[in-house]
């Protein structure tokens, strides 16, 4: 399967590395998602509150802090958002907090276009089934709903 097919409509792109940020933009863009991005710590956690994402692809290095804090925010924002962490400093360290904070996966990169859309299709599948579509903002919630879902540096 390929990323079309993940039910998550939106994702939150962020990374402090124009081109990384650019490339996988018009990558996920192609693929129908609806992608806004943040190139720092501040502007992350604006996104997060103001509208979270369905779907999110986190650095762990930012100008102004941490993926890390990222992760708790868009955690706290919406539990059901799938957030993969993407970094060019992996640790097992970072990778247990990342997970322990909401991560539902981390990569290090460099990684490429086919394998990270993989990951992405595995991530929302996690549980065997995607999130359940969301009502728009402030309309009612949807009702036991559920589909089936199936990047280099």
């Amino acid at each position: 399967m390929t990323v079309v097919d993940v039910d998550a409509r939106t994702l939150l792109l962020i990374d402090d590395d124009a081109a990384l940020r650019t490339r996988l933009a018009r990558a996920f863009e192609a693929r129908g998602l609806l992608v806004t991005t943040a190139s720092t710590f501040d502007e992350a956690i604006a996104r997060a509150k103001d509208d979270p994402p369905e779907l999110a692809l986190v650095d762990l290095r930012l100008p102004g802090g941490s993926g890390i804090e990222v992760v708790r925010e868009l955690h706290a924002a919406d539990p059901s958002t799938t957030i993969i962490v993407l970094t060019g400093y992996g640790s097992i360290a970072t990778a247990v907090e990342s997970m322990r904070s909401g991560a539902t996966t981390y990569l290090t990169k460099p990684v490429d276009l086919k394998q990270f859309r993989s990951v992405v299709a595995s991530a929302v599948q996690g549980t065997g089934a995607t999130p359940a579509p969301r009502a728009p903002r402030g309309g009612p919630a949807p009702r036991n709903q559920t589909a089936d879902a199936s990047t280099s540096t």
